[in-house]
C-alpha cells in the first residue's frame, strides 16, 4: 500500500493516526470536543490535515489551555529506606570423611594367607 497514492480520506485519518502515535503528544485526549477544536484550528489558519500541523495545533491549543489533557503524573512519595537484609550463611559442604580402604586379602582352603605370596 505504501506505494499506491491516498485517496484524500485515507491521507486524512494516516495523518491523525500518526499523530496519536507520536510520544509528543501522549497526554492528548481522543475525545470528540479535542477533535474538532483541532479541527477548527486547523480551518482557521488554513491548514491541510497532516501530521505536522496536527502537531503544530496540539502545542498551541496546550499552551492556550484549550484542551483536554490527561493529567500528568505524581511524583510519588519519598519510601523509607529498607532494611539490609541480614546475610545469611553459605551452606557447609558435607564433611569429607575418608574411606578406609581395605586390603585385599587372600585366602587358601579357608585360612589366610600370610607373607610373601608368589604370582602364577
Amino acid at each position: 500500500m505504501e506505494n499506491e497514492e491516498l485517496t484524500a480520506e485515507q491521507a486524512h485519518y494516516a495523518a491523525m493516526e500518526t499523530f496519536v502515535c507520536d510520544v509528543r503528544n501522549i497526554r492528548f485526549k481522543e475525545t470528540h470536543a479535542n477533535w474538532a477544536t483541532i479541527n477548527d484550528f486547523l480551518i482557521e489558519h488554513s491548514l491541510d490535515v497532516t501530521a505536522e500541523n496536527l502537531n503544530f495545533a496540539f502545542a498551541a491549543l496546550c499552551t492556550d489551555g484549550l484542551l483536554e489533557l490527561m493529567p500528568l503524573g505524581h511524583a510519588a512519595p519519598p519510601q523509607p529506606p529498607q532494611p539490609e537484609p541480614t546475610p545469611t550463611p553459605a551452606a557447609q559442604p558435607a564433611p569429607v570423611v575418608p574411606i578406609k580402604a581395605k586390603t585385599f586379602a587372600m585366602y587358601r582352603n579357608g585360612k589366610a594367607i600370610e607373607g610373601v605370596v608368589r604370582s602364577l
